[in-house]
């Protein structure tokens, strides 16, 4: 416990002061857990400026619990397994957080997972979409929670989008090693073929790897149809770039971590007709997400992504847990949150609610946007 916790209970202990005079105005603290460094940290900027809007909107109204307003305690990942358990310790054990909300590379989301569960802490997604951490909650016991679908479900559509939409047939994968491209490579491969699809080839790399020419001469010489990108927008928008410096004239499918203006301005002219599976977009007919977008750019200055998106959703989603659980400690806001399934969200299609499966996720239908003229253009859901 801090040292004003354990002030205030020996106040108590002595009648100085009544429960509701202890806690009157103070704030409840809520861990953020990103890689606020290292080679996820773009991605980790744009969610936590969705994030700290959530925060700033319910302290505008007045906070949680009867006036107390929420507070951030933000810790660096650096995108290290290990430096997240010892984010999500330090979070627990001496800040005492309500919360966990985080973090965005799925390695390290299993790695922090497994100090919040046993602490019961519940921690709510900041962008890992891989299914290997909400497949560590038990079956209708989840302490990690996905408001928005897996990796699993993203590679899917993405693959149907390709051969469906795009009428793509020989295809071609390229992936980082991670647990997040490993399984949207696999699912996507998966998938295009159930369809009809041909993969002519699948190639690897390392996250933060510089130099994709002989990789894309390889891929050029195959003439494939498409080329879907599972990975990091940084990664991701080093292979386009590289890919139009040689020439190589072919369709390219990109992952959600590519839902990012910031991958246009990376890549310039060479992002055009780049296609994207996207949960969300400035445009979307979802109404609440529409009005969180002027919000948001009121805000920021800048369009919000699905980044930003997600990062307010999930922050959203541990304010609204921790009002409805009338309380701080852990196992209430886990169930909380449960119960949260008409909380609307600003991912998806209209209507789209926190309604969690039994694994921890939310599933809703992911659309397609395609760059036009500069821009990502959302097509119908």
């Amino acid at each position: 416990m801090k040292l004003l916790t354990r002030l205030g209970a020996a106040a108590l202990a002595l009648g100085l002061l009544t429960p509701a005079a202890a806690q009157d105005g103070a704030p409840v603290e809520v861990g953020v857990i990103l890689p606020m460094s290292g080679p996820s940290s773009l991605a980790a900027s744009e969610v936590i400026q969705g994030v700290r809007l959530a925060v700033e909107e319910a302290n505008a109204e007045g906070g949680v619990l009867d006036g107390r307003p929420i507070e951030l305690i933000v810790e660096d990942d650096e995108s290290s397994p290990t430096k997240g358990t010892t984010a999500a310790r330090k979070l627990i054990e001496q800040d005492d957080v309500a919360a966990i909300l985080g973090t965005y590379n799925s390695a390290v989301a299993e790695a922090a997972l497994k100090v919040a569960r046993e602490a019961e802490v519940p921690m709510v997604a900041g962008g890992s979409t891989a299914v290997s951490v909400t497949d560590l909650n038990e079956p209708g016991d989840p302490w990690f929670f996905r408001p928005y679908p897996g990796s699993d479900v993203q590679g899917r559509e993405s693959g149907v989008d390709t051969v469906e939409v795009l009428g793509a047939k020989r295809l071609a994968i390229i992936h980082d090693n991670s647990s997040y491209g490993n399984s949207l490579a696999d699912t996507f491969a998966e998938v295009t073929e159930e369809a009809g699809a041909e993969i002519v080839a699948r190639e690897s790399f390392n996250a933060g790897e510089q130099d994709f020419y002989s990789m894309l001469t390889r891929l050029r010489a195959l003439g494939p149809d498409a080329i879907y990108l599972g990975g990091l927008v940084g990664d991701g928008a080093t292979i386009v770039r590289q890919a139009n410096e040689m020439g190589l004239e072919t369709q390219f499918m990109g992952s959600g971590s590519m839902m990012t203006d910031k991958f246009i301005e990376l890549t310039g002219a060479a992002s055009e007709g780049f296609a994207v599976s996207s949960m969300f977009e400035p445009d979307t007919p979802n109404e609440h997400g529409a009005a969180f977008a002027e919000r948001f750019v009121e805000r920021w200055g800048v369009n919000a992504n699905v980044h930003s998106a997600l990062g307010y959703d999930s922050m959203s989603l541990i304010i609204a847990a921790i009002e409805k659980a009338g309380a701080t400690e852990g196992p209430a806001i886990r169930d909380a949150l449960l119960e949260l399934e008409d909380h609307p969200l600003v991912e998806g299609p209209p209507g789209t609610t926190a309604k969690f499966n039994e694994q921890g996720g939310v599933d809703f239908n992911i659309g397609l946007a395609i760059v036009k003229d500069g821009k990502r253009e959302l097509q119908p859901f």
